[in-house]
């Protein structure tokens, strides 16, 4: 809340400044001085505070659950329409405000930092081998400025070894932001939302979905469906989620 507060207050003008690196050499996260070899964006101490979740998560859906289970209650009852969804951490903390920098402050050079995470957490518990790395897509109105998840997918599947596939799908309409939304309304705003370029192309495909963060996990529910009509077999990848 306290950065949220601060970009707030500020506004572009402080955007700006952060841009134009008039603030370096200190991590825009703390202040602190970029002294050590290994500090490029930010500092060595608020890297630190960066880890993985500790808690449990339902192996398929990858929301948090008080013990280990083959699957919780929600996949039972209505199993995603992707095989296994892994999340870095919790969507709270330093990790909460390096994403905030990086969606919204447009600090790009965090992309490496955020797509080691990704590479952590699909090492930590994605078994198989993937065909591509598809971006959940950015909203019309984002397409030609800054989109992050596109920005971290480009690294992750260097770092992969495997094909980036930007363009498999695309978001044909624009909708209101998820943030602010009743559940019920965030589990229709993106009905018809989403829709296959690469008809044909995912066929047979294992495919690795990434997006930064999920919140009801609407969102990845609906790409994921989209790339399972189109033949692909979806696992995804997220930064953070919310607890709730």
């Amino acid at each position: 809340m306290r950065l949220i507060k601060t970009l707030g207050q500020a506004g572009g003008g402080f955007l700006q400044v952060v841009r134009s690196g008039l603030f370096r050499p200190c991590c825009p996260l703390c202040g602190r001085d970029l002294v050590q070899h290994d500090e490029h964006v930010i500092c060595r101490d608020c890297r630190e505070k960066i880890r993985p979740a500790a808690e449990n998560q339902c192996p398929v859906c990858g929301r948090f659950v008080p013990e280990e289970v083959a699957a919780c209650v929600s996949c039972l009852l209505e199993p995603p329409p992707f095989d296994r969804h892994v999340s870095y951490a919790a969507y709270e903390a330093t990790l909460r405000e390096a994403i905030i920098l990086f969606k919204y402050g447009e600090i790009e050079p965090l992309k490496h930092l955020l797509a080691e995470l990704c590479l952590e957490a699909f090492r930590w518990r994605m078994p198989g081998r993937f065909d591509a790395v598809v971006p959940v897509p950015a909203d019309r109105g984002r397409r030609r400025g800054f989109q992050p998840v596109r920005a971290m997918g480009g690294i992750l599947s260097r770092r992969l070894g495997i094909p980036y596939w930007p363009r498999a799908l695309r978001k044909k309409k624009s909708t209101a932001p998820q943030v602010g939304l009743s559940l019920a309304q965030r589990r229709t705003n993106l009905d018809g939302a989403f829709e296959l370029v690469a008809a044909g192309k995912l066929a047979g495909r294992n495919v690795l979905l990434l997006d930064d963060v999920t919140t009801t996990g609407t969102t990845i529910r609906k790409c994921a469906a989209v790339l399972r009509k189109g033949g692909a077999r979806v696992s995804v990848i997220t930064l953070a989620q919310t607890r709730y």
